[in-house]
Protein backbone atom coordinates (compact mmCIF):
# COMPACT_ATOMS: atom_id res chain seq x y z
CA UNK A 1 0.00 0.00 0.00
CA UNK A 2 1.27 3.28 -1.26
CA UNK A 3 2.22 5.52 1.95
CA UNK A 4 0.30 8.58 2.01
CA UNK A 5 1.23 10.04 4.69
CA UNK A 6 2.78 13.58 5.06
CA UNK A 7 5.43 14.96 6.56
CA UNK A 8 6.06 18.61 7.79
CA UNK A 9 8.84 19.90 5.94
CA UNK A 10 10.83 20.28 9.51
CA UNK A 11 11.12 16.68 9.49
CA UNK A 12 12.83 16.40 6.37
CA UNK A 13 15.25 19.60 6.58
CA UNK A 14 17.69 18.78 8.83
CA UNK A 15 20.54 21.23 10.38
CA UNK A 16 24.24 20.34 9.76
CA UNK A 17 26.58 19.41 12.27
CA UNK A 18 29.44 22.21 12.99
CA UNK A 19 32.82 20.11 12.53
CA UNK A 20 35.70 21.66 13.62
CA UNK A 21 38.43 21.82 10.47
CA UNK A 22 40.84 19.12 10.42
CA UNK A 23 44.38 18.45 8.63
CA UNK A 24 45.44 14.45 8.36
CA UNK A 25 42.30 13.40 10.56
CA UNK A 26 43.42 15.74 13.47
CA UNK A 27 42.12 18.56 14.93
CA UNK A 28 43.68 21.38 13.43
CA UNK A 29 45.48 23.60 16.14
CA UNK A 30 44.56 26.92 15.70
CA UNK A 31 47.63 29.75 15.00
CA UNK A 32 47.43 32.89 16.49
CA UNK A 33 47.03 35.78 14.60
CA UNK A 34 49.56 38.23 13.91
CA UNK A 35 46.82 40.96 13.71
CA UNK A 36 43.30 41.09 14.55
CA UNK A 37 41.00 42.09 11.49
CA UNK A 38 38.74 44.79 12.09
CA UNK A 39 35.03 43.63 12.86
CA UNK A 40 33.63 44.89 9.76
CA UNK A 41 35.84 42.66 7.51
CA UNK A 42 35.06 39.78 9.50
CA UNK A 43 31.15 40.10 8.70
CA UNK A 44 32.02 41.57 5.20
CA UNK A 45 34.03 37.74 4.74
CA UNK A 46 31.27 36.09 6.48
CA UNK A 47 28.86 37.54 4.00
CA UNK A 48 30.37 36.23 1.04
CA UNK A 49 30.73 33.10 2.40
CA UNK A 50 27.30 33.02 3.34
CA UNK A 51 26.16 34.11 -0.02
CA UNK A 52 28.16 31.88 -1.92
CA UNK A 53 26.65 28.64 -0.14
CA UNK A 54 23.00 29.77 -1.14
CA UNK A 55 23.80 30.67 -4.48
CA UNK A 56 25.01 27.18 -4.82
CA UNK A 57 23.41 25.44 -2.57
CA UNK A 58 19.99 25.88 -3.12
CA UNK A 59 16.59 24.22 -3.30
CA UNK A 60 13.92 26.49 -4.73
CA UNK A 61 14.53 28.71 -1.85
CA UNK A 62 14.42 32.72 -2.61
CA UNK A 63 17.33 35.11 -1.96
CA UNK A 64 18.11 39.05 -2.09
CA UNK A 65 13.93 40.00 -1.80
CA UNK A 66 13.06 37.69 -4.64
CA UNK A 67 9.32 35.92 -4.89
CA UNK A 68 7.79 34.03 -6.51
CA UNK A 69 6.23 34.76 -9.67
CA UNK A 70 8.37 38.14 -10.09
CA UNK A 71 10.64 36.27 -12.48
CA UNK A 72 11.06 36.94 -16.28
CA UNK A 73 9.74 33.99 -17.29
CA UNK A 74 8.43 33.76 -21.22
CA UNK A 75 4.89 33.95 -21.69
CA UNK A 76 2.77 34.19 -24.90
CA UNK A 77 1.82 37.34 -26.65
CA UNK A 78 -2.11 37.37 -27.37
CA UNK A 79 -3.35 38.71 -30.49
CA UNK A 80 -5.75 41.19 -30.71
CA UNK A 81 -8.28 39.05 -32.65
CA UNK A 82 -7.59 36.48 -29.61
CA UNK A 83 -8.56 38.62 -27.00
CA UNK A 84 -11.20 40.45 -28.29
CA UNK A 85 -12.99 36.55 -29.18
CA UNK A 86 -12.19 36.16 -25.16
CA UNK A 87 -13.40 39.07 -24.64
CA UNK A 88 -16.55 38.65 -26.27
CA UNK A 89 -17.15 35.38 -24.92
CA UNK A 90 -17.07 36.58 -21.16
CA UNK A 91 -19.61 39.31 -22.37
CA UNK A 92 -21.96 37.06 -23.91
CA UNK A 93 -21.98 35.12 -20.53
CA UNK A 94 -22.59 38.01 -18.49
CA UNK A 95 -25.27 39.13 -20.78
CA UNK A 96 -26.91 36.01 -21.02
CA UNK A 97 -26.52 34.70 -16.83
CA UNK A 98 -29.57 36.96 -15.76
CA UNK A 99 -32.05 35.02 -18.13
CA UNK A 100 -31.12 31.16 -17.52
CA UNK A 101 -32.64 29.73 -14.28
CA UNK A 102 -32.24 26.66 -12.54
CA UNK A 103 -34.80 24.41 -12.07
CA UNK A 104 -35.57 22.20 -8.96
CA UNK A 105 -38.61 19.72 -9.77
CA UNK A 106 -39.85 17.64 -6.42
CA UNK A 107 -42.27 14.88 -6.32
CA UNK A 108 -42.87 11.56 -3.95
CA UNK A 109 -40.66 9.62 -6.14
CA UNK A 110 -37.88 12.06 -5.30
CA UNK A 111 -36.28 15.20 -7.04
CA UNK A 112 -34.73 16.39 -10.34
CA UNK A 113 -32.54 19.54 -11.56
CA UNK A 114 -32.60 21.39 -14.68
CA UNK A 115 -31.91 24.23 -16.28
CA UNK A 116 -34.50 26.85 -17.95
CA UNK A 117 -34.45 30.72 -19.48
CA UNK A 118 -36.26 33.05 -19.00
CA UNK A 119 -39.03 34.29 -22.29
CA UNK A 120 -40.91 36.98 -20.95
CA UNK A 121 -40.53 39.97 -18.24
CA UNK A 122 -43.50 39.02 -16.21
CA UNK A 123 -41.68 35.03 -15.46
CA UNK A 124 -42.60 32.11 -17.87
CA UNK A 125 -39.70 29.68 -18.34
CA UNK A 126 -39.01 27.66 -21.01
CA UNK A 127 -37.65 24.44 -20.04
CA UNK A 128 -37.28 20.57 -20.88
CA UNK A 129 -40.60 18.76 -20.47
CA UNK A 130 -38.16 15.73 -18.97
CA UNK A 131 -37.43 18.20 -16.24
CA UNK A 132 -40.46 18.57 -14.90
CA UNK A 133 -42.82 15.37 -16.12
CA UNK A 134 -44.11 13.77 -13.50
CA UNK A 135 -43.45 16.03 -10.56
CA UNK A 136 -45.84 17.82 -8.10
CA UNK A 137 -43.64 21.16 -7.34
CA UNK A 138 -41.41 22.95 -9.05
CA UNK A 139 -38.62 26.02 -7.68
CA UNK A 140 -37.44 28.46 -9.89
CA UNK A 141 -33.72 30.08 -8.69
CA UNK A 142 -32.38 33.53 -10.19
CA UNK A 143 -29.54 34.13 -11.22
CA UNK A 144 -29.34 36.97 -8.85
CA UNK A 145 -30.06 33.70 -5.86
CA UNK A 146 -33.62 35.02 -5.20
CA UNK A 147 -36.15 31.89 -5.58
CA UNK A 148 -39.67 31.66 -6.34
CA UNK A 149 -41.99 28.47 -6.19
CA UNK A 150 -43.04 27.78 -10.11
CA UNK A 151 -46.31 26.51 -11.44
CA UNK A 152 -46.37 24.06 -14.57
CA UNK A 153 -48.18 25.94 -17.09
CA UNK A 154 -48.43 23.74 -20.34
CA UNK A 155 -46.57 20.78 -21.48
CA UNK A 156 -45.47 19.51 -25.11
CA UNK A 157 -43.81 15.92 -24.63
CA UNK A 158 -43.74 15.31 -28.16
CA UNK A 159 -40.99 18.56 -28.47
CA UNK A 160 -39.57 17.67 -25.07
CA UNK A 161 -40.70 21.09 -23.94
CA UNK A 162 -43.08 22.79 -20.91
CA UNK A 163 -43.76 26.00 -19.69
CA UNK A 164 -43.79 27.23 -16.04
CA UNK A 165 -44.84 30.44 -14.72
CA UNK A 166 -43.09 32.73 -11.65
CA UNK A 167 -44.85 35.65 -9.40
CA UNK A 168 -42.24 37.98 -10.81
CA UNK A 169 -42.08 41.02 -12.82
CA UNK A 170 -39.07 42.82 -15.04
CA UNK A 171 -37.20 39.97 -15.56
CA UNK A 172 -34.39 39.65 -17.97
CA UNK A 173 -35.99 37.51 -20.80
CA UNK A 174 -33.34 35.73 -23.23
CA UNK A 175 -33.02 36.82 -26.75
CA UNK A 176 -33.84 34.53 -29.43
CA UNK A 177 -32.19 34.15 -32.91
CA UNK A 178 -33.59 32.07 -35.91
CA UNK A 179 -32.10 28.67 -35.73
CA UNK A 180 -32.96 28.03 -39.67
CA UNK A 181 -29.87 30.47 -40.06
CA UNK A 182 -27.39 28.78 -37.71
CA UNK A 183 -24.18 27.24 -39.61
CA UNK A 184 -22.14 24.47 -38.82
CA UNK A 185 -18.67 25.64 -37.44
CA UNK A 186 -19.99 29.03 -35.44
CA UNK A 187 -19.43 29.25 -31.77
CA UNK A 188 -21.75 28.26 -29.14
CA UNK A 189 -21.93 28.77 -25.72
CA UNK A 190 -24.05 26.46 -23.83
CA UNK A 191 -25.13 27.69 -20.06
CA UNK A 192 -27.09 26.49 -17.36
CA UNK A 193 -26.56 24.07 -13.96
CA UNK A 194 -24.97 20.89 -15.35
CA UNK A 195 -24.90 18.76 -11.97
CA UNK A 196 -26.50 21.26 -10.17
CA UNK A 197 -23.62 23.58 -10.43
CA UNK A 198 -25.83 26.49 -11.44
CA UNK A 199 -24.44 29.60 -14.03
CA UNK A 200 -22.06 26.91 -15.19
CA UNK A 201 -20.60 27.68 -19.23
CA UNK A 202 -19.57 25.46 -21.58
CA UNK A 203 -17.48 26.31 -25.33
CA UNK A 204 -17.89 24.63 -28.28
CA UNK A 205 -18.63 25.02 -31.98
CA UNK A 206 -21.95 24.25 -33.48
CA UNK A 207 -21.14 20.74 -34.79
CA UNK A 208 -24.26 19.74 -37.40
CA UNK A 209 -27.79 20.94 -37.94
CA UNK A 210 -30.78 19.13 -38.50
CA UNK A 211 -30.20 16.11 -36.87
CA UNK A 212 -32.69 13.22 -35.71
CA UNK A 213 -32.34 11.63 -32.35
CA UNK A 214 -34.63 9.76 -29.75
CA UNK A 215 -35.11 9.69 -26.02
CA UNK A 216 -35.45 6.15 -25.60
CA UNK A 217 -38.05 4.53 -23.64
CA UNK A 218 -37.62 6.32 -20.52
CA UNK A 219 -37.70 10.08 -22.30
CA UNK A 220 -41.44 11.82 -23.11
CA UNK A 221 -41.28 12.04 -26.73
CA UNK A 222 -42.95 9.35 -28.65
CA UNK A 223 -41.62 10.79 -31.72
CA UNK A 224 -37.93 10.93 -32.81
CA UNK A 225 -36.74 14.42 -32.17
CA UNK A 226 -35.72 16.26 -35.33
CA UNK A 227 -34.03 19.11 -36.76
CA UNK A 228 -31.90 19.28 -33.72
CA UNK A 229 -28.64 21.18 -33.56
CA UNK A 230 -25.29 19.01 -32.52
CA UNK A 231 -23.23 20.69 -30.60
CA UNK A 232 -19.76 20.16 -28.88
CA UNK A 233 -20.05 22.20 -26.19
CA UNK A 234 -20.26 19.89 -23.28
CA UNK A 235 -23.58 18.90 -22.27
CA UNK A 236 -24.24 17.16 -18.73
CA UNK A 237 -27.42 16.08 -16.92
CA UNK A 238 -28.88 19.48 -15.40
CA UNK A 239 -27.70 21.03 -18.58
CA UNK A 240 -31.38 19.90 -19.66
CA UNK A 241 -33.74 22.98 -20.38
CA UNK A 242 -30.79 25.61 -20.64
CA UNK A 243 -29.56 28.16 -23.24
CA UNK A 244 -27.08 27.27 -26.04
CA UNK A 245 -26.35 30.98 -27.38
CA UNK A 246 -24.62 32.40 -29.90
CA UNK A 247 -21.73 35.21 -29.98
CA UNK A 248 -24.36 37.59 -29.94
CA UNK A 249 -25.59 36.33 -26.98
CA UNK A 250 -29.11 35.03 -28.87
CA UNK A 251 -30.81 31.66 -28.04
CA UNK A 252 -30.24 29.46 -30.86
CA UNK A 253 -31.44 25.94 -29.15
CA UNK A 254 -32.46 24.30 -25.63
CA UNK A 255 -29.94 21.97 -24.87
CA UNK A 256 -32.04 18.47 -24.33
CA UNK A 257 -29.63 15.17 -25.11
CA UNK A 258 -26.44 14.27 -24.91
CA UNK A 259 -25.16 11.19 -27.42
CA UNK A 260 -24.70 7.82 -25.35
CA UNK A 261 -21.30 5.92 -26.19
CA UNK A 262 -22.70 2.43 -27.53
CA UNK A 263 -19.40 0.97 -26.05
CA UNK A 264 -19.70 2.44 -22.39
CA UNK A 265 -23.61 3.33 -22.41
CA UNK A 266 -21.94 6.83 -20.68
CA UNK A 267 -22.38 9.82 -22.08
CA UNK A 268 -20.19 10.47 -25.19
CA UNK A 269 -17.80 13.41 -25.01
CA UNK A 270 -18.80 16.51 -26.95
CA UNK A 271 -21.70 15.51 -28.88
CA UNK A 272 -24.62 17.16 -27.67
CA UNK A 273 -27.85 18.00 -29.05
CA UNK A 274 -30.33 21.23 -28.46
CA UNK A 275 -34.10 21.51 -29.82
CA UNK A 276 -33.36 24.62 -32.67
CA UNK A 277 -34.87 27.99 -30.97
CA UNK A 278 -37.32 28.47 -34.06
CA UNK A 279 -39.18 25.04 -32.52
CA UNK A 280 -38.94 26.55 -29.16
CA UNK A 281 -40.49 29.71 -30.28
CA UNK A 282 -43.12 28.23 -31.64
CA UNK A 283 -44.40 25.34 -28.99
CA UNK A 284 -43.52 28.42 -26.06
CA UNK A 285 -46.20 30.57 -27.57
CA UNK A 286 -49.29 28.31 -27.70
CA UNK A 287 -48.02 27.05 -24.57
CA UNK A 288 -48.54 31.00 -23.49
CA UNK A 289 -51.44 31.35 -25.23
CA UNK A 290 -53.44 28.15 -24.85
CA UNK A 291 -51.72 25.99 -22.11
CA UNK A 292 -51.03 22.93 -25.11
CA UNK A 293 -50.02 22.64 -28.33
CA UNK A 294 -52.85 22.73 -30.35
CA UNK A 295 -51.25 23.14 -33.69
CA UNK A 296 -47.97 20.97 -34.36
CA UNK A 297 -47.34 22.54 -37.49
CA UNK A 298 -45.46 19.34 -38.27
CA UNK A 299 -45.64 17.28 -41.70
CA UNK A 300 -47.38 14.06 -41.25
CA UNK A 301 -46.36 11.03 -43.65
CA UNK A 302 -48.44 8.78 -41.42
CA UNK A 303 -47.00 5.20 -41.06
CA UNK A 304 -45.59 2.34 -38.73
CA UNK A 305 -42.67 1.22 -39.74
CA UNK A 306 -39.85 -1.17 -39.22
CA UNK A 307 -35.80 -0.75 -40.49
CA UNK A 308 -34.86 -2.78 -42.89
CA UNK A 309 -31.75 -4.78 -42.18
CA UNK A 310 -29.71 -7.18 -44.49
CA UNK A 311 -30.70 -9.75 -41.53
CA UNK A 312 -34.56 -9.25 -41.90
CA UNK A 313 -34.25 -9.16 -45.58
CA UNK A 314 -33.05 -12.72 -45.98
CA UNK A 315 -35.39 -13.57 -43.53
CA UNK A 316 -38.11 -12.64 -45.04
CA UNK A 317 -37.03 -12.58 -48.39
CA UNK A 318 -37.06 -8.92 -49.37
CA UNK A 319 -36.06 -6.91 -52.49
CA UNK A 320 -33.68 -4.91 -51.09
CA UNK A 321 -31.07 -4.85 -47.52
CA UNK A 322 -32.12 -1.51 -46.42
CA UNK A 323 -34.98 1.13 -46.14
CA UNK A 324 -38.01 1.25 -44.32
CA UNK A 325 -40.62 -1.50 -44.24
CA UNK A 326 -44.54 -0.41 -44.11
CA UNK A 327 -46.08 -2.69 -41.29
CA UNK A 328 -49.18 -0.26 -40.34
CA UNK A 329 -50.16 3.01 -40.34
CA UNK A 330 -51.00 5.92 -38.43
CA UNK A 331 -53.65 8.78 -38.13
CA UNK A 332 -53.10 12.61 -39.12
CA UNK A 333 -54.79 15.57 -37.31
CA UNK A 334 -57.55 14.78 -39.03
CA UNK A 335 -57.87 11.59 -38.48
CA UNK A 336 -56.42 9.72 -41.82
CA UNK A 337 -53.17 8.55 -43.37
CA UNK A 338 -51.70 10.83 -45.91
CA UNK A 339 -49.70 7.76 -47.01
CA UNK A 340 -52.76 5.45 -47.57
CA UNK A 341 -54.64 7.73 -49.41
CA UNK A 342 -52.21 7.89 -51.64
CA UNK A 343 -51.31 4.75 -52.09
CA UNK A 344 -48.91 2.82 -50.16
CA UNK A 345 -49.44 -0.51 -48.93
CA UNK A 346 -48.36 -2.58 -46.17
CA UNK A 347 -45.47 -4.45 -47.11
CA UNK A 348 -44.26 -1.67 -49.19
CA UNK A 349 -40.35 -0.23 -48.60
CA UNK A 350 -39.79 3.20 -48.61
CA UNK A 351 -36.18 3.46 -50.11
CA UNK A 352 -35.58 7.27 -50.96
CA UNK A 353 -37.54 10.48 -50.36
CA UNK A 354 -37.38 13.39 -53.07
CA UNK A 355 -34.40 11.65 -54.35
CA UNK A 356 -32.78 11.24 -50.91
CA UNK A 357 -31.66 7.63 -50.18
CA UNK A 358 -33.82 6.18 -47.22
CA UNK A 359 -31.61 3.68 -44.96
CA UNK A 360 -33.41 3.41 -41.73
CA UNK A 361 -36.46 4.98 -39.89
CA UNK A 362 -33.71 7.61 -38.59
CA UNK A 363 -33.22 9.10 -42.14
CA UNK A 364 -37.08 8.86 -43.14
CA UNK A 365 -37.72 11.07 -39.82
CA UNK A 366 -34.74 13.90 -41.24
CA UNK A 367 -35.77 13.48 -44.53
CA UNK A 368 -39.27 14.93 -43.62
CA UNK A 369 -38.20 17.47 -40.74
CA UNK A 370 -38.98 20.80 -41.14
CA UNK A 371 -41.43 19.89 -43.56
CA UNK A 372 -44.98 21.79 -43.15
CA UNK A 373 -48.31 20.34 -43.59
CA UNK A 374 -49.37 20.26 -47.35
CA UNK A 375 -46.06 19.62 -48.42
CA UNK A 376 -45.87 17.43 -51.33
CA UNK A 377 -43.24 14.72 -51.02
CA UNK A 378 -42.34 11.80 -53.44
CA UNK A 379 -41.94 8.74 -52.18
CA UNK A 380 -39.37 5.55 -53.86
CA UNK A 381 -41.25 2.20 -52.91
CA UNK A 382 -39.77 -1.02 -53.46
CA UNK A 383 -43.00 -3.65 -54.09
CA UNK A 384 -42.20 -6.94 -54.70
CA UNK A 385 -40.21 -6.97 -57.45
CA UNK A 386 -41.40 -3.12 -58.43
CA UNK A 387 -40.44 0.25 -57.93
CA UNK A 388 -43.00 2.86 -57.71
CA UNK A 389 -42.99 5.91 -57.04
CA UNK A 390 -45.83 8.28 -55.15
CA UNK A 391 -46.24 11.12 -54.62
CA UNK A 392 -48.00 12.01 -50.97
CA UNK A 393 -49.37 15.17 -49.74
CA UNK A 394 -48.29 15.44 -45.90
CA UNK A 395 -50.82 15.70 -43.35
CA UNK A 396 -50.21 17.29 -39.89
CA UNK A 397 -48.62 15.95 -37.11
CA UNK A 398 -51.30 15.61 -34.65
CA UNK A 399 -50.62 16.81 -31.17
CA UNK A 400 -51.21 14.31 -28.18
Amino acid sequence: MQDTSIHSERDSIHEPEQVRPTIGGQPRKRARPAFTPFPWITIALLALTLAGCSLGGTNGATTGGSRVGQSAAPTVVVPPSAADLQQTVISVIRTVQPSVVEISSRGSNGGAVGSGEIVTTDGYIVTNDHVVDGFSSYSVTLANGQSYDAALKGQAPDDDLALLKIDAKNLTPIAFAESKNVQVGQFAIAIGSPLGLEQSATFGIVSAVNRTATEGSDGPARYPLTGLIQTSAPINPGNSGGALVDLQGRLIGVPTLAAANPNSGAAADGIGFAIPSDRVKFVADQLISTGKLTNTGRGFLGVQLQDVTPELAAAYNLPVKSGVLIVGFGQDANGKSPAQDAGVKTGDIIIAVNGQQIESGSTLSTALSGLAPGAQITLKIARGGQTLEIKVTLGERPAR
